[in-house]
């Protein structure tokens, strides 16, 4: 029986020629990445404990920067993972602070850390994520001290789900569509199996895609995703890996427990929320529907074609005088490249804010100045939808895409992209 590219990639972290579903491995692990809201090291400090490779452990300041509920963690977290990285020998290079810093399975796919044949550990519930890279991406939320401790990873091998792409999405149609799409036909059938990519489609997607979908696997309750290696993976990554690696394929033979098809070309403008990720809707159902805020950024979106796409949008435009918006790059690469490619401008001639890289305002202890008051709506890229996740309680968080999100800010409501893409987009004047 043939194996999975997971099947695959354990068999050989663990040492063994062939491993199937429900069988245990102990697989060695390529690198673990943790956020700025560490969890382990009072614990390693205390028992005196040591990081199995410190050159392997990277540090990412993501979430920590300006927290309103937990008063000075910032000023208190920061120097004490800094203080314990230098104890244990982790390489400077490796703690991501500010003006190198990123979301914390962003930074390791764009700095050559997670390769393919990999297992990669993160401790955030998006890790997942770095399976853009052909490898095996697993979050670790709880009971990471004995995987740093020994850099190996108790598990048993998980059935995967084969879903084999054509066609191409359209202008104005990103990842975030598409991971709606599946949270929408999909509900529970996934069941913490790994969903593992093919077909013709994969081709058309690009890394930033690629990403954005793999971020998906939380809400699907996907155990991870796996996409495979191929000429846009190895393009993206030839001048960026930090070691020599191995692509991984699924055997011809390998069995999945079950195999979906989507034509890519299919996929629509779909928005998720209020309150509830799997409230999934067409773009249509939604337009005209008022919003008081905007915001691009987070780990589902951010990326360099998430800013050039709203970019296209925006400039020669502005935001509607009732928006205020805000745009957060996912990293200081992400963030100079937009500078470079002009679009940071475009963002504030449209009368956009533009924060530093990190989780931005998805996550209320980043720095970020968009906080939700009661009976306000936004439309954000964000990744959650959760009541309060964006300020007050009562407030309403719809999630689209980059598209969506501009056209939306400048319209004042909820309103689709295309005609904004295709120079038919009314004038600000004109609108209510």
């Amino acid at each position: 029986m043939g194996q999975t590219m997971t099947a695959r990639i354990l068999a050989r972290a663990s040492g063994r020629d062939l491993v199937q579903p429900g069988d245990v491995v102990i697989a060695k692990i390529g690198m673990f990445t943790q956020i700025d809201g560490t969890t382990f090291i009072d614990n390693f400090v205390a028992r005196k404990l040591d990081l199995w490779d410190p050159a392997r452990v990277l540090f990412c300041f993501d979430h920590m920067f300006q927290p309103d509920w937990i008063p000075q963690v910032a000023t208190r977290e920061h120097p004490k993972i800094k203080a314990f990285a230098r104890a244990q020998g982790v390489p400077d290079e490796n703690i991501y602070d500010l003006g190198r810093n990123g979301i914390s399975h962003q930074i390791p796919v764009e700095q050559g850390w997670a390769l393919p044949g990999m297992v990669c550990v993160g401790a955030d519930g998006q890790s997942a994520t770095m399976g853009a890279a052909n490898c095996l991406a697993l979050p670790a939320l709880f009971g990471v001290d004995p995987i740093l401790l020994t850099g190996d990873m108790w598990m048993i091998v998980p059935e995967a789900i084969n879903i084999r792409l054509t066609g191409a999405l359209r202008r104005g149609v990103t990842g975030k569509d598409f991971v709606y799409r599946l949270i929408a036909d999909l509900g529970e059938r996934v069941n913490g199996r790994v969903i593992e990519f093919s077909g013709p489609g994969v081709a058309t997607l690009s890394m930033d895609v690629r990403m954005a979908i793999a971020n998906g696997s939380v809400q699907l309750n996907a155990m991870t995703m796996v996409f495979p290696h191929d000429e846009v993976l190895e393009a993206y990554i030839k001048n960026r890996a930090r070691e020599p690696y191995q692509g991984i394929a699924p055997d011809a033979d390998a069995v999945y427990s079950e195999t979906l098809e989507y034509d890519l070309s299919t996929i629509g403008e779909l928005v998720s929320g209020p309150h509830e990720i799997e409230l999934i809707r067409p773009l249509q159902e939604l337009e005209g529907t008022e919003v008081h805020a905007a915001n691009i950024g987070s780990c589902s979106s951010g990326r360099i074609s998430d800013l050039a796409l709203a970019a296209d949008i925006l400039r020669g435009r502005k935001i509607h005088p009732r928006v205020r918006m805000v745009v957060t790059p996912i990293s200081a690469e992400t963030a100079r490249e937009a500078a470079a490619g002009g679009l940071i401008q475009v963002f504030l001639d449209a009368g956009a804010v533009v924060t530093q890289p990190g989780c931005g305002a998805c996550y209320s202890g980043n720095l970020s100045p968009l906080k939700l008051g009661d009976g306000e709506r936004c439309i954000s890229t964000s990744v959650e939808t959760l009541r309060g996740r964006m300020g007050s309680k009562d407030s309403e968080v719809l999630l689209g895409n980059a598209a969506v999100v501009a056209a939306s800010a400048i319209a004042g409501c909820i309103a689709d992209p295309t005609p904004y893409l295709t120079g038919l987009a009314p004038a600000l004047e004109t609108l209510p």
